[in-house]
């Protein structure tokens, strides 16, 4: 969606899934963080009809970044953290350590292993947030973290593969990321990075969402967890009931 103040708000609708259904337009939405919406952007998500929207941050994010989107009697903000917020007095901030160099080179490799240490951290997270969205009256939602492509990639993921969605075209989506928000973020932080020494295309997979490490993430999932299925009903607590309403709520009908 092509607003003023979030850089990578779009809708999860119009992949082919399960027995060839679509995913349905307008129930779904993925986004970055929304604390520089304008009032135009405001003004256009309301047309949407949110009913709930969950923030996948942590609370130092939410704090320094509060959302601009207000709770009310018709749309529902919730926080789902994923995982524990960090000890910021012992642990800086991923950007600070960009910057001053202590961040490992964040390779492809780097981050498959932070998406798989977040689906074992966020599982709970992650099965409530899709548990919330078969509820009646939680649609059309949004969910969404501070890029918009990790934890949200992450979640994306997940409930695009319950819809039968193929893996080609999840990863596609969640390439998207780079597209729409990644590149033109690098450009901004360049001058900055550069000015500390740093190499740009080393902290690169860091800041992009890179076909390989959504790949080797879903490959995880079939390995070490038997599927997406088996992850989220044994590890993230969604029923299989919980799963079939998701086909039904959000997959136009065959």
């Amino acid at each position: 969606m092509p607003l003023e103040g979030a850089l990578n708000f779009r809708d999860l609708g119009g992949y082919v899934g399960l027995d060839g259904r679509t995913v349905r337009w307008g129930r779904v939405f993925r986004s970055d963080a929304l604390h520089a919406l304008t009032d135009r952007d405001v003004a256009v998500i309301a047309e949407l009809g949110l009913r709930s929207v969950f923030d996948l941050r942590w609370s130092h994010e939410r704090e320094r970044q509060p959302t601009v989107l207000v709770a009310s009697d018709r749309l529902r903000s919730v926080h789902l953290m994923v995982g524990e917020d960090p000890d910021l007095t012992n642990t800086p901030e991923l950007m600070d350590q960009i910057l001053d160099g202590s961040l490992p080179e964040a390779d492809d490799g780097f981050m498959a292993t932070m998406y798989a240490d977040m689906l074992r951290d966020g599982a709970a997270t992650f099965g409530r947030l899709l548990t919330h969205l078969a509820e009646d009256d939680w649609l059309p939602a949004l969910f969404h973290c501070t890029a918009g492509k990790d934890r949200t990639g992450i979640s994306a993921a997940l409930l695009l593969s319950v819809l039968g969605v193929d893996e080609c075209t999840i990863v596609d989506d969640y390439e998207l990321s780079t597209l729409y928000r990644s590149n033109k973020r690098i450009e901004e932080l360049r001058p900055a990075i550069e000015a500390a020494g740093v190499d740009v295309e080393k902290v690169r997979p860091f800041l992009s969402a890179r076909r390989p490490v959504m790949e080797a993430t879903l490959r995880h999932l079939r390995e070490d967890h038997g599927g997406v299925e088996a992850y989220l009903t044994e590890r993230a607590g969604v029923s299989r009931e919980t799963l079939a309403r998701l086909r039904s709520l959000l997959l136009e009908p065959g």
